[in-house]
């Protein structure tokens, strides 16, 4: 039987994330183990644009610019920005993801390295030497940058690396010393990787039902065994699952909004929408086959050929293959 489609908006996720109260609880659950190292009030919004000079080709500058999803600059002390956090939303799995996170990451290291240089070289105050040739202080420090990867498909089976040692051809002479070569490792956020009880805001109930977007059965008894609570769902988590999942009966909801949904009713109604959408969606498949095999030169044997393309599943999914139905 097949499972819900996930037709969740990449921009709508993205203003999701760009909530303070749900990006704090993004890295709190999936990180920290649900304890409250993040606060809301700590966060400011940063420029999610990245521009790096990365030197010269055929006599021209060359400048690399890259988009963040979300950032945001967060202090962990009073009155003191102490850590960069990013979240990269992806509904679809990509192979190039380590090799992707350790570029924004660069970037955002080689911003603050200029920053700090511009800075130490406007004061004047470097010692000859070492000081004044990387423009930098021996015990300038620069803030950490954390970067996860919220995958949010309707799979919810990663198949992609999660480190950038997974992307490498390493011969076989150099594997004993592989940790000589640098690796990168992907902060991965899905279903599979966290504890939905550690997350305090409506990201609890889309961790939960996730993974139940392909099995509709599953996604029936899940609520039946949460029938209550889900019937009297608080509305700002509401409106967060209606974002991922895509929940017809819950569009109009705002952000902001005060009350209670039932999201028990709203996924059933979903269910049975989708459901009749696949069995349209399959007629129409049939009547294009149909339509197809009309064309073909040889009436007896289209006449067969239509019958046992009607009669015969194996073959029916072989001939949408083959004419790309």
């Amino acid at each position: 039987m097949k499972g819900i489609v996930l037709t969740a908006m990449d921009d709508e996720i993205y203003e999701v994330l760009s909530d303070n109260e749900i990006f704090a609880d993004l890295f709190n659950g999936a990180l920290f183990g649900g304890n409250q190292i993040i606060r809301p009030d700590m966060l400011e919004q940063e420029n999610e644009k990245k521009v790096m000079r990365v030197g010269k080709e055929g006599g021209r500058r060359v400048i690399l610019r890259r988009i963040r999803d979300v950032q945001k600059l967060s202090g962990l002390r009073e009155r003191c920005l102490a850590v960069v956090l990013a979240a990269e939303g992806q509904r679809n799995v990509h192979y190039a993801m380590p090799v992707r996170c350790m570029l924004y990451d660069a970037m955002d290291y080689t911003r603050q390295v200029e920053r700090m240089v511009k800075k130490r070289r406007e004061e004047g105050k470097l010692e000859k030497g070492a000081e004044y040739l990387s423009g930098m202080k021996r015990e300038d420090r620069l803030l950490p940058v954390i970067t996860i990867v919220f995958y949010y498909g309707e799979e919810q089976s990663w198949d992609g690396p999660l480190c950038l040692h997974d992307m490498l051809d390493i011969p076989p002479e150099l594997e004993p010393w592989a940790a000589c070569i640098q690796d990168y490792r992907v902060n991965l956020v899905c279903s599979g990787t966290v504890e939905s009880s550690h997350f305090r805001t409506g990201l609890r109930e889309v961790f939960e039902l996730l993974p139940l977007l392909k099995d509709k059965e599953g996604m029936k008894e899940f609520l039946k065994t949460r029938r209550e609570e889900f019937m009297h769902l608080d509305a700002k988590r509401g409106w967060l699952v209606s974002k991922f999942l895509n929940v017809p009966a819950l569009k109009d909801l705002k952000e902001n909004e005060k009350g209670e949904v039932n999201m028990c009713t709203a996924i059933e109604e979903m269910l049975v929408e989708r459901e009749e959408q696949g069995i349209e969606q399959g007629e129409m498949r049939v009547n294009q086959l149909i339509e197809v095999l009309l064309r073909q030169p040889g009436q007896k044997e289209i006449y067969e050929e239509i019958r046992r393309a009607v009669t015969d599943r194996e073959y029916q999914k072989k001939l949408f293959d083959e004419f790309g139905i």
